[in-house]
């Protein structure tokens, strides 16, 4: 099997689902940082999210009431997050407190999935080809990068 690539929102996709959430968004009880990488306060999403013709294709986006039975089982309780899916079950390739680092920056978020998933292919010898920014002009932020995963060697410069 191919790796499959999901991002799931801490969030119904629902009407009442969507209303929900920007209620309690407005009241300032509800949160979901990938809602904010993708959306922020846009409800057709943020420009750099809908023109994405790289990452965003590979990623499967979906609310937390979307997800299979199998998903949705493992990842109860840690929403939202961006999972893998292989032969062999799931994996979690950037969970909530790695998503918050982005502070709602979409190409921060990409080199960040970009790092996950090249991270991983190294470790298992994979010959996968990892994921790349849509664009060379794009760089991520030296200082979240560094601030996640404390390495030189991971990240690009500005």
């Amino acid at each position: 099997m191919t790796a499959q690539y999901f991002a799931i929102y801490d969030a119904d996709g629902t009407l009442a689902g969507e209303v929900s959430y920007v209620l309690g968004k407005l009241a300032g009880n509800r949160h979901c940082a990938l809602c904010d990488i993708s959306h922020g306060w846009n409800p057709a999403g943020k420009k750099a999210w809908r023109k994405d013709s790289g990452l965003s294709c590979k990623l499967q986006w979906m609310h937390r009431d979307e997800q299979s039975s199998a998903l949705a089982a493992y990842t109860q309780g840690k929403l939202p997050l961006v999972v893998e899916q292989r032969d062999d079950g799931f994996r979690t390739l950037l969970a909530a407190e790695k998503l918050e680092t982005c502070g709602g920056d979409y190409e921060t978020f990409l080199a960040l999935l970009n790092v996950a998933v090249t991270a991983d292919a190294s470790a298992e010898g994979d010959a996968r080809q990892p994921f790349v920014p849509p664009t060379p002009g794009q760089q991520m932020r030296r200082e979240k990068i560094s601030s996640v995963y404390g390495s030189a060697e991971l990240r690009q410069s500005s």
